[in-house]
Parts: structure tokens; sequence; C-alpha cells
């Protein structure tokens, strides 16, 4: 006949079982092959001397999730194996792991494993306090040193597309196509910042006699956070003029790739400098209508710009002639275009009675080229003509 655990002893039947001893554990097995230090909490229930261990759950440690690692159950001091099936299964107290055995600093064996206790909660270290006299030590873990290890440095530009493109190359065998926010930039693309500028004499390394002549006008594109730089052309300079910096997305100064120029490194106090591709460049004036738009904030309405062209042309019928004189006389250089503060001066002259949101939107139409000026005889033959 198979025996059979005895009835558990009254006096432990009572105890309430809601009482939990609480370890914390970790079982070190990297001495063997892809071995791992793994954390365990182990529970020793006072009210029949049963422990389960639960195995502590690590985010992205490539491991499946396993629960209990042993369940609840007597587990012996020495693990001699499985037994013979038939064989008698004796019953002495001292030979299962009781709570005198548990204290935080030991190492105790379960099934195997060599568990060591590194920690445990407040109700057990009450209890052992109370029952038996004894302090459980405090936490035994020490903080593992992070190992720092070196980083791939990144490839410089190959000259190929654009420094994304580069970059792509680099992460993918075949790149994938850089991500826009489209809708971010159907509500901005209308939208640019502009800035008066000339170069920072006396930041720059290397400087041509003629540099402190030369005026540019940096345009911030809201849309997709890209910027491009003109340069008006100024006769008898020696200076072309015409596109300094194509429109692309322009890493801060001395910063890694990834930190792009954003709008709110060119709103700085004026007069300021600012550093766009080694070069430093002294900011001397807002344009109104970035100055108009950062006060106001965003359009509530969008504005047909036909009926803008509508109402401009039924305000001056058959002035055409005289608009574009006005406009000659503006451009000194005789380049066939004006800045966007000499529309606004023709606009304010004949009396359009346009609203800044109107203005703001006749400029989105007509500076095609987006760098800060228009070409004003396509714009007086298609509205007055």
């Amino acid at each position: 006949m198979p025996t059979r655990y005895r009835c558990e002893d009254s006096v432990i039947a009572m105890i309430d079982q809601t009482k939990v001893l609480r370890f914390y554990a970790q079982w070190d097995d990297r001495s063997s092959m892809f071995g791992q230090k793994l954390e365990y909490i182990i529970n020793y229930f006072l009210q029949d001397d049963k422990i389960e261990v639960l195995e502590v759950k690590q985010q992205n440690s490539g491991r499946d999730p396993f629960p209990k690692l042993v369940k609840k159950q007597r587990v012996p001091r020495v693990f001699r194996g499985v037994p013979s099936v038939g064989s008698k299964e004796e019953d002495f107290e001292d030979e299962y792991i009781s709570d005198k055995d548990l204290i935080v600093g030991n190492t105790i064996e379960i099934f195997g494993r060599d568990m060591f206790l590194y920690d445990c909660d407040s109700f057990t270290r009450e209890y052992y306090l109370h029952q038996y006299g004894v302090e459980q030590p405090a936490n035994q873990v020490e903080p593992e040193t992070h190992v720092e290890f070196p980083s791939m440095p990144l490839p410089p530009y190959n000259g190929f597309g654009s420094e994304h493109d580069s970059l792509a190359s680099y992460f993918n065998l075949i790149p994938k196509p850089r991500k826009y926010d489209r809708t971010k930039q159907a509500a901005l693309d209308s939208i640019i910042f502009r800035w008066k500028a000339k170069f920072d004499i006396e930041k720059m390394s290397m400087v041509n006699p003629d540099d402190h002549k030369r005026r540019f006008v940096i345009s911030y594109f809201m849309g997709d956070g890209s910027l491009s730089i003109y340069e008006p052309p100024i006769q008898n300079s020696g200076f072309v003029g015409g596109k300094f910096l194509e429109r692309q997305r322009v890493i801060r100064h001395k910063a890694k790739f990834g930190d792009w120029m954003t709008e709110q490194d060119l709103l700085i106090e004026l007069p300021g400098t600012v550093w766009i591709n080694n070069y430093p460049f002294s900011l001397l004036e807002t344009d109104k209508f970035t100055l108009r738009y950062i006060h106001k904030g965003k359009l509530d309405n969008i504005v047909s710009i036909d009926l803008i062209h509508q109402k401009m042309r039924n305000k001056v019928q058959g002035m055409s002639r005289e608009i574009m004189n006005v406009f000659r006389l503006i451009d000194e250089e005789q380049s066939g275009a004006v800045s966007l503060d000499d529309l606004v001066n023709v606009i304010r002259k004949f009396n359009f009675e346009l609203d800044e949101d109107e203005i703001i939107a006749l400029m989105g139409r007509w500076d095609q080229q987006k760098n800060g000026f228009i070409f004003y005889e396509d714009f007086v033959r298609t509205i007055f003509e």
C-alpha cells in the first residue's frame, strides 16, 4: 500500500493562508555555455511549508515567458533525483526546506539550481524579527557595471543624393525612401520665413575683400524644415548672385547628422549670428510677413488667390502701365525682380486694400522660386492686362 502524507498539524492549519514569505533570488548560470543570470521570486507558504518559484519576465531577453519554475510543493534540501516507481517515500521534517533555511545572503538548492537569496519584502523581515529574533540583511545585490560598447561612427557624406540618402545606403543594402509628414506639409507648405543677412566678417576664417558688400535672403520652409539662401545680384560687385545654397535641410553647426536646424535657430534677437554650413551669417532684418505670421499664428481661413486678383483688378482698371513703371523705378538693378517688401510698398501706394491674410497668400502665389523675390512683369500682365 502506498503511504500518504500525514494530516497537517492543527496549529499549522490555523495559520492564515495569506501569510507568505517572499524572497528575491538569482540563479547565475553564466558558467555554462549561453548561460545567463536569471531573476526569480520564491514564495514560502507558512500554512503548509510549501514553496513555489516564479520566474521574473525580462523584456527583450529572447526567452519565452515561463511563469512558474516550480509549482507549489515541498522542496527537499538535497535533491537526489526522481524516486523510482513503487519506492517508499519517507517523510522527515529535516529533509525539506523550512523557513529557518531562508536567510538573505544564503544560497539554497532548489532541484539542482543554486538560488542566491538577495532580498525579501517587508512582511518577511517583520516575521523573522518577531518569530526568531533574526534581522534579515539588506539587499545583497551589487549594481552591475554597465559596459559601454564602442559605437560604429557614421560614414561621411559620399556625394550621391542628399545626406539622408547617403546615410540610408549605410543602414540598408536597398535604401528606403525618406518618410515625410504629409499632413504637416499640406498645412505649412505655403509658409516661408525669410531674413535679410550678410556675412559676419569677424567670425570668418577666410575673408574676400568684397565679402562685406554681399547680401543674402535666407528662406526657411516650414513644410519640410528645409532652408535656402539666395544672393541678389549687385552691379559692379564682382559677384554674379543667384542661389548661394540650394533648398535642403541643414545640420546645426558642429552637430551630428540628424540634428537639423529649425525655425527656432533663426528666430533670434536681431542683429544676431547664425552658422549655416560653416558660414557665419549676421541676420539683419526679418521679413514683415514672417513677423506677422509669428504674432498671428495659423491662418484661420483659406484665401482664394483668384478672388484677390479680381479684387486688385477691379481697384485699378486700365492702370497696368503706371504700375509697371513703379516696379521699374524700384528695380534699380534692372533684374526684372523685386523683393517682397517692395511689393508691399506698391500695394500700399495704389491702395489695393488687402488684409494681411490676402497679402501672405499673394506672396505665396508669386514667389515661385521661393527666394523672396517676384518677377513683376509676369505679375502685372497676369493681373492687370
